[in-house]
């Protein structure tokens, strides 16, 4: 008895090693992420194929083998298929777009809009930069920081004909948004998720736009006062609201631009519009302009409790300019407690 099972045990031994040892390799040229909404998982690159299943946007895949442009490759379920190259983010991309998700998320709003038409999302800004996502039209965007890139034509971004395609420079906003999934579906980027659509999960997601491409959400007030000034809006904020019969009234503090898109400075000009409770109207009650001023605006409260709001200049030594809102009288404050500037009190007509 001991002799066989001297024998039998060498020889299941010797068969497990075989077994593992030929064992259906899973080998991989690498790992992925799909960089759409949706991607379908192909059966063959033949034209006469079969869609296996859905990939959505995050999902983390194996590359297994490439021929032209598709790319074969094994869902984290083990399932094996066929997909566009282009749907595809390598994993120094998806990390780039993770670092630049972490980066923009505690980031102060500067406007809302919405995407104009089909906008894609670039980890830096320009055309020829990678793109991380495609946005379609209509979709909300939190805007917190601007800046400018050389104009280029690409095949997968034509503008109509009536847009400034021989524009030399062209602004571009960086945006927060979300990245809509089907319920139920997870990925490798954990994060909470909204809804935006019956059943619909969205995940956090971050980078450049073309600013054309989106259309800001602008409230009443600020959209009057800006097209009787003739001047573009680059951010808006709240500042603080006043009692009226009509319910409450909102106060605003506007930056904008003047003339084409493409200058250095984030916005030249600020406004405040506030209510006069007399004529039931807003008015321009601020105005200041001739500056260079940076991206973020940051809004806040004095230690009365009186607005303020801050910025940094892009030109000369680049100090911090801190304003304060007193009633409907605007001053800038040039030390911590203390005013060193008269009213500046604008001489535009009240917003119509």
């Amino acid at each position: 008895m001991k002799r066989k099972l001297l024998i039998a045990v060498p020889l299941l031994l010797l068969v497990a090693v075989t077994a593992w040892f030929f064992r259906p390799k899973r080998e991989t040229l690498g790992e992925a992420y799909v960089g759409e909404r949706t991607a379908t998982l192909w059966s063959s690159v033949a034209q006469v194929r079969e869609p296996l299943n859905t990939l959505h946007y995050g999902d983390r895949v194996d590359v297994v083998a490439r021929r032209n442009d598709s790319i074969k490759v094994r869902t984290a379920a083990g399932e094996l298929g066929w997909v566009e190259g282009r749907y595809l983010m390598d994993p120094a991309l998806w990390q780039r777009s993770t670092k630049l998700l972490k980066m923009v998320q505690p980031m102060s709003v500067q406007a809302h809009g919405r995407t104009k038409v089909q906008t894609n999302l670039r980890v830096e800004p320009g055309r020829t930069q990678a793109r991380l996502y495609q946005f379609g039209r209509g979709v909300p965007v939190e805007i917190v920081g601007r800046s400018v890139a050389d104009w280029a034509q690409t095949t997968d971004e034509k503008e109509s004909s009536n847009e400034p395609q021989d524009t030399k420079k062209e602004d571009w906003f960086l945006v927060r948004g979300v990245a809509t999934r089907p319920p139920g579906d997870s990925t490798a980027r954990a994060a909470e998720t909204t809804t935006t659509a019956p059943g619909d999960q969205t995940l956090p997601i971050a980078g450049w736009v073309i600013a054309r491409f989106v259309e800001l959400d602008l409230p009443d007030p600020v959209r009057d006062g800006a097209n009787s000034a003739n001047i573009r809006p680059v951010a808006w904020f709240e500042l603080n609201r006043v009692s009226d019969a009509s319910g409450d009234k909102i106060q605003y503090l506007v930056a904008a631009a003047r003339g084409s898109e493409g200058q250095p400075c984030d916005f030249t000009t600020l406004r405040v519009y506030t209510w006069n409770l007399k004529k039931e109207r807003y008015e321009t009650a601020f105005i200041e302009n001739d500056m260079c001023g940076k991206l973020p605006i940051r809004v806040g409260k004095s230690p009365k409790g009186e607005p303020e709001f801050r910025f940094q200049e892009m030109d000369g030594g680049k100090e911090e300019r801190v304003y304060r809102l007193m009633q409907t009288v605007v001053r800038r404050i040039r030390e911590a407690g203390e005013s060193a500037k008269k009213p500046i009190r604008a001489s535009r007509p009240p917003v119509k």
